[in-house]
Order: C-alpha cells, then structure tokens, then sequence
C-alpha cells in the first residue's frame, strides 16, 4: 500500500512512514495536486476532507473519521489491514526516501560528538541528507507504537 497524505494529516503521515509505509505528505499541495498525485502514483488518498474524498474516483480515497493519532491508526488497521508488525524505520521522516547505514565516519561532521561517541549505527536520507541514530527518541516512538499496537489489540477483542 501507498498514500498520499492531505494537510490536515501529518502526523499520521509520518507514523505511516516510521511503519515503512510509503507515504507523500505536502501541506502546501492543493486538493487538485494531491487528487492528480493518488492516480497517476497509484496511492490511496488519505483524507478528513469529505468533499475532497466524494471527488476521488475508483473509490482511490479514504475518510479518516478521527482526529487522533491513535484512533487513526485503528481505522487503517481495521479498514485496510495496516500493519503494525512491519519493519519500522526504513524510511525517511521528513521526505519518504529509504534511508542507508552508513559509516559514523560519514556523519561525524553533521551530528553532536557526544552522539559520535555514544553511537555506533547511522543511517542517512539518501535524498535530504538527514541522519539518524537510536536515541532516546526512538525509545519514545516505540512506547507509542506499542500503545497503538496495544489498542489496536483491544479493538479487535470488542469486535464480535
């Protein structure tokens, strides 16, 4: 599965791509780009835009009924199957490219020498440049990807 992400989502566009899910997201693109994007790509239109969603054809478009991310997230799991289970962090958050291991060599000049002298595996955006390392921050990403997961667990127990 491939989306394409309107303005109002995201934050779910980035959660989908730290799930390796291969998601476009520009929030300055307008419905007409973001429409044209789905068709020509292949890419299911994700949505809060009701009319935005009626304009899509061959059904290429999917309302999210919830503001929060976790509600979201349970939506695409139970409509779509989204899953949860998938190599995460493959991608790039900021501009969806799959992202290298590189050398810490490589990296040393663009990241803080204490992270050069605590880390040992980097990986780098091939297209932005951007560098990545498992921090604290991937530490919280994982206790909410495994809340998520926990709901989503819970959701289907309720469902007869």
């Amino acid at each position: 599965m491939k989306f394409v992400a309107d303005s109002m989502l995201g934050k779910l566009a980035q959660w989908l791509r730290i799930l390796g899910y291969d998601t476009t997201y520009d929030s300055l693109a307008d419905d007409d780009t973001i429409l044209n994007q789905a068709l020509t790509e292949d890419r299911i239109l994700l949505t809060r835009d009701r009319p935005l969603a009626d304009r899509s054809p061959d059904g290429r478009s999917f309302l999210i009924a919830h503001d929060g991310l976790d509600d979201q997230m349970l939506q695409l799991v139970q409509t779509l199957g989204l899953d949860l289970d998938r190599e995460t962090f493959t991608l790039c958050l900021v501009c969806n490219e799959p992202i290298l291991q590189v050398q810490p060599e490589a990296v040393q000049d663009r990241i803080p020498p204490y992270v050069y002298e605590t880390q040992r595996r980097f990986h780098e955006c091939p297209k932005c440049s951007r560098v990545y390392w498992q921090g604290t921050h991937l530490n919280r990403m994982n206790s909410r990807l495994e809340k998520i997961k926990e709901h989503a667990k819970k959701a289907r127990k309720e469902i007869p």
